[in-house]
Protein backbone atom coordinates (compact mmCIF):
# COMPACT_ATOMS: atom_id res chain seq x y z
CA UNK A 1 0.00 0.00 0.00
CA UNK A 2 1.14 3.34 -0.31
CA UNK A 3 2.06 5.78 2.11
CA UNK A 4 1.11 9.68 1.23
CA UNK A 5 1.23 12.97 3.69
CA UNK A 6 -0.98 15.33 2.92
CA UNK A 7 -0.21 19.21 3.94
CA UNK A 8 -3.84 20.32 4.50
CA UNK A 9 -5.16 24.00 5.73
CA UNK A 10 -8.54 25.19 6.41
CA UNK A 11 -9.12 26.10 3.24
CA UNK A 12 -10.44 24.44 -0.06
CA UNK A 13 -8.20 23.30 -2.02
CA UNK A 14 -6.31 20.99 0.22
CA UNK A 15 -9.50 18.94 1.02
CA UNK A 16 -10.43 18.21 -2.49
CA UNK A 17 -7.17 16.93 -3.12
CA UNK A 18 -6.83 14.83 -0.50
CA UNK A 19 -10.04 13.27 -1.25
CA UNK A 20 -8.90 12.46 -4.62
CA UNK A 21 -5.70 10.78 -3.13
CA UNK A 22 -8.21 8.72 -1.10
CA UNK A 23 -10.50 7.13 -3.83
CA UNK A 24 -7.03 6.07 -5.30
CA UNK A 25 -7.22 3.84 -2.90
CA UNK A 26 -4.06 5.54 -1.33
CA UNK A 27 -3.20 5.29 2.69
CA UNK A 28 -3.11 9.05 3.65
CA UNK A 29 -2.70 10.97 6.81
CA UNK A 30 -2.06 14.75 7.32
CA UNK A 31 -0.16 17.40 8.06
CA UNK A 32 -0.93 20.92 9.41
CA UNK A 33 1.29 24.08 9.87
CA UNK A 34 0.01 25.74 12.54
CA UNK A 35 0.79 29.90 12.06
CA UNK A 36 -0.19 31.23 15.02
CA UNK A 37 -0.14 33.60 16.29
CA UNK A 38 0.03 34.96 12.42
CA UNK A 39 -2.99 33.07 12.25
CA UNK A 40 -6.38 32.15 14.39
CA UNK A 41 -7.11 29.36 16.29
CA UNK A 42 -10.00 28.86 13.59
CA UNK A 43 -8.10 27.41 10.92
CA UNK A 44 -6.93 24.75 12.97
CA UNK A 45 -10.16 23.86 14.27
CA UNK A 46 -11.66 23.76 10.38
CA UNK A 47 -8.95 21.65 9.70
CA UNK A 48 -9.63 19.06 11.87
CA UNK A 49 -13.32 19.42 10.97
CA UNK A 50 -12.64 18.46 7.37
CA UNK A 51 -10.02 16.00 8.34
CA UNK A 52 -13.46 14.26 10.37
CA UNK A 53 -15.82 14.64 6.95
CA UNK A 54 -12.88 12.71 5.28
CA UNK A 55 -12.69 9.74 8.02
CA UNK A 56 -16.73 9.45 7.70
CA UNK A 57 -16.58 9.23 4.35
CA UNK A 58 -13.93 6.79 3.65
CA UNK A 59 -14.72 4.99 6.93
CA UNK A 60 -11.05 5.77 8.05
CA UNK A 61 -9.17 7.28 11.23
CA UNK A 62 -6.12 9.42 10.64
CA UNK A 63 -3.17 11.09 11.73
CA UNK A 64 -2.53 15.01 12.05
CA UNK A 65 0.68 16.14 12.78
CA UNK A 66 0.52 19.59 13.95
CA UNK A 67 3.47 21.81 13.14
CA UNK A 68 4.28 24.92 14.98
CA UNK A 69 4.65 27.18 12.33
CA UNK A 70 4.75 31.10 13.77
CA UNK A 71 7.89 30.98 15.00
CA UNK A 72 9.45 30.15 11.67
CA UNK A 73 7.36 33.01 10.22
CA UNK A 74 8.84 35.01 12.73
CA UNK A 75 12.47 34.24 11.19
CA UNK A 76 11.59 35.06 8.00
CA UNK A 77 10.26 38.17 8.71
CA UNK A 78 13.47 38.98 10.24
CA UNK A 79 16.02 37.68 8.10
CA UNK A 80 14.98 37.55 4.96
CA UNK A 81 13.67 40.05 2.20
CA UNK A 82 9.77 40.28 2.40
CA UNK A 83 8.38 39.66 -0.80
CA UNK A 84 9.98 36.05 -1.04
CA UNK A 85 7.97 35.36 2.15
CA UNK A 86 5.83 33.15 0.55
CA UNK A 87 8.73 31.03 -1.40
CA UNK A 88 10.53 30.77 1.32
CA UNK A 89 7.71 29.67 3.68
CA UNK A 90 6.73 26.84 1.46
CA UNK A 91 10.23 25.51 1.29
CA UNK A 92 10.47 25.42 4.84
CA UNK A 93 6.98 23.73 4.82
CA UNK A 94 8.26 21.15 2.48
CA UNK A 95 11.12 19.94 3.71
CA UNK A 96 9.76 19.79 7.23
CA UNK A 97 6.89 17.37 6.03
CA UNK A 98 9.65 15.96 3.81
CA UNK A 99 11.93 14.91 7.18
CA UNK A 100 8.41 13.79 8.96
CA UNK A 101 7.71 11.44 5.59
CA UNK A 102 10.94 9.88 5.38
CA UNK A 103 11.21 9.16 9.22
CA UNK A 104 7.24 8.18 9.48
CA UNK A 105 7.63 5.82 6.03
CA UNK A 106 5.68 8.17 4.04
CA UNK A 107 6.41 8.11 0.17
CA UNK A 108 4.84 11.26 -1.39
CA UNK A 109 3.59 14.65 -0.41
CA UNK A 110 0.30 15.56 -1.54
CA UNK A 111 -0.90 19.31 -1.80
CA UNK A 112 -3.71 21.42 -2.88
CA UNK A 113 -1.50 23.19 -5.13
CA UNK A 114 -2.93 24.80 -8.18
CA UNK A 115 -1.18 26.67 -11.27
CA UNK A 116 -1.00 30.31 -10.97
CA UNK A 117 -3.94 30.50 -8.35
CA UNK A 118 -1.86 32.57 -6.12
CA UNK A 119 1.45 33.83 -6.41
CA UNK A 120 3.10 30.91 -4.66
CA UNK A 121 2.37 28.21 -7.15
CA UNK A 122 3.21 29.89 -10.44
CA UNK A 123 5.83 27.69 -12.25
CA UNK A 124 8.80 29.87 -11.41
CA UNK A 125 7.87 29.65 -7.74
CA UNK A 126 6.85 25.97 -7.62
CA UNK A 127 10.36 24.83 -8.68
CA UNK A 128 12.23 27.33 -6.48
CA UNK A 129 9.96 25.90 -3.71
CA UNK A 130 10.73 22.35 -4.35
CA UNK A 131 14.45 22.56 -5.24
CA UNK A 132 16.53 20.36 -3.77
CA UNK A 133 13.53 18.32 -2.09
CA UNK A 134 13.92 14.19 -2.95
CA UNK A 135 10.42 13.42 -2.28
CA UNK A 136 7.73 13.16 -5.19
CA UNK A 137 4.61 15.64 -4.53
CA UNK A 138 1.34 14.74 -5.79
CA UNK A 139 -0.84 17.52 -6.99
CA UNK A 140 -4.13 16.04 -8.24
CA UNK A 141 -5.48 19.65 -8.34
CA UNK A 142 -2.62 21.89 -10.46
CA UNK A 143 -4.75 22.12 -13.74
CA UNK A 144 -8.17 22.34 -12.21
CA UNK A 145 -9.23 25.13 -12.81
CA UNK A 146 -11.32 27.50 -9.22
CA UNK A 147 -14.88 26.71 -10.27
CA UNK A 148 -14.03 22.69 -10.64
CA UNK A 149 -12.31 22.42 -7.55
CA UNK A 150 -15.50 24.17 -5.87
CA UNK A 151 -18.02 22.18 -7.86
CA UNK A 152 -16.11 19.10 -5.68
CA UNK A 153 -15.68 20.47 -2.55
CA UNK A 154 -19.65 21.24 -2.69
CA UNK A 155 -19.92 17.31 -3.58
CA UNK A 156 -17.90 15.92 -0.98
CA UNK A 157 -19.72 18.41 1.69
CA UNK A 158 -15.98 19.99 2.72
CA UNK A 159 -17.23 23.39 0.98
CA UNK A 160 -19.35 24.74 3.35
CA UNK A 161 -16.41 24.13 6.55
CA UNK A 162 -14.02 25.33 4.13
CA UNK A 163 -15.56 28.84 4.19
CA UNK A 164 -16.43 29.53 7.63
CA UNK A 165 -13.89 32.22 9.16
CA UNK A 166 -10.75 31.29 9.81
CA UNK A 167 -7.21 33.52 9.14
CA UNK A 168 -4.89 31.10 7.54
CA UNK A 169 -1.61 33.01 7.32
CA UNK A 170 -1.18 37.43 7.90
CA UNK A 171 2.11 37.41 6.35
CA UNK A 172 1.49 37.81 2.64
CA UNK A 173 3.43 40.47 1.00
CA UNK A 174 1.55 42.86 -1.09
CA UNK A 175 3.40 42.44 -3.93
CA UNK A 176 5.16 39.05 -4.13
CA UNK A 177 8.02 37.47 -5.89
CA UNK A 178 5.98 35.28 -8.96
CA UNK A 179 9.43 34.28 -10.39
CA UNK A 180 11.64 33.49 -8.20
CA UNK A 181 14.95 32.22 -9.29
CA UNK A 182 16.53 29.37 -7.26
CA UNK A 183 19.97 31.44 -6.87
CA UNK A 184 18.27 33.77 -4.98
CA UNK A 185 16.27 31.91 -3.06
CA UNK A 186 19.62 30.60 -2.03
CA UNK A 187 20.92 33.97 -1.53
CA UNK A 188 17.83 34.64 1.05
CA UNK A 189 18.31 31.32 2.76
CA UNK A 190 22.14 32.01 4.04
CA UNK A 191 20.61 33.68 6.68
CA UNK A 192 18.41 31.36 8.25
CA UNK A 193 19.78 28.61 10.26
CA UNK A 194 17.71 26.15 8.39
CA UNK A 195 18.74 22.78 9.08
CA UNK A 196 18.07 23.80 12.97
CA UNK A 197 15.04 25.57 12.35
CA UNK A 198 13.10 22.00 10.65
CA UNK A 199 14.60 19.97 13.52
CA UNK A 200 13.22 22.27 16.38
CA UNK A 201 9.97 22.29 13.82
CA UNK A 202 9.85 18.38 14.04
CA UNK A 203 10.78 18.21 17.78
CA UNK A 204 7.48 20.73 18.38
CA UNK A 205 5.25 18.68 16.53
CA UNK A 206 2.32 16.72 17.99
CA UNK A 207 0.32 13.94 16.67
CA UNK A 208 -3.38 13.40 16.87
CA UNK A 209 -5.43 10.72 15.72
CA UNK A 210 -8.94 12.21 13.85
CA UNK A 211 -11.58 9.54 13.39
Amino acid sequence: MINTLSLISGGIDSAVSSYIILKEKFNVDFIHFDNQPLADKASLEKTKKLIKILAKQFKKKFKLYIVPHGKNHQELLTKTNFRYHCVLCRRLMYRIAERIAEKENYQYLITGENLGQVASQTLNNLAAETYNLKITILRPLLCYDKEEIIKLAKKIGTFEKSIQPGMCCNAVPKNPVTKAKIKNVKEQEKNLKTDKIIKQSIKNTKIIEIK
